[in-house]
């Protein structure tokens, strides 16, 4: 399940961060030193999470100050891309 962090504000956005980065710091301890960790998915969400908060603050802040390009997806098919023949050159 995907967070989403765009309705946040900065702050809460911090926090959310702060709180993934602690829960990492436990896990990796149960799984390194107590090996009590059941499941190890759990670091890789809370980074991917952590990553996620960041790219949205990231975004936030630019689009602040006015830098954020906004991409505008292209309507129609995306063009393919050709091959070039393999018969003789003419």
């Amino acid at each position: 399940m995907k967070d989403d962090f765009k309705s946040l504000s900065p702050e809460e956005i911090k926090k959310e961060i702060v709180s993934s980065s602690e829960e990492v710091r436990k896990a990796r301890f149960q799984y390194g030193v107590t090996r009590s960790l059941e499941n190890t998915k759990t670091i890789r969400d809370h980074k991917k999470r952590i990553a996620r908060a960041l790219t949205t603050l990231r975004e936030k802040e630019l689009s602040a100050q006015g830098k954020l390009k906004q991409i505008a997806p292209k309507a129609g098919s995306v063009a393919k891309a050709t091959k070039p023949s393999k018969g003789k050159k003419k």
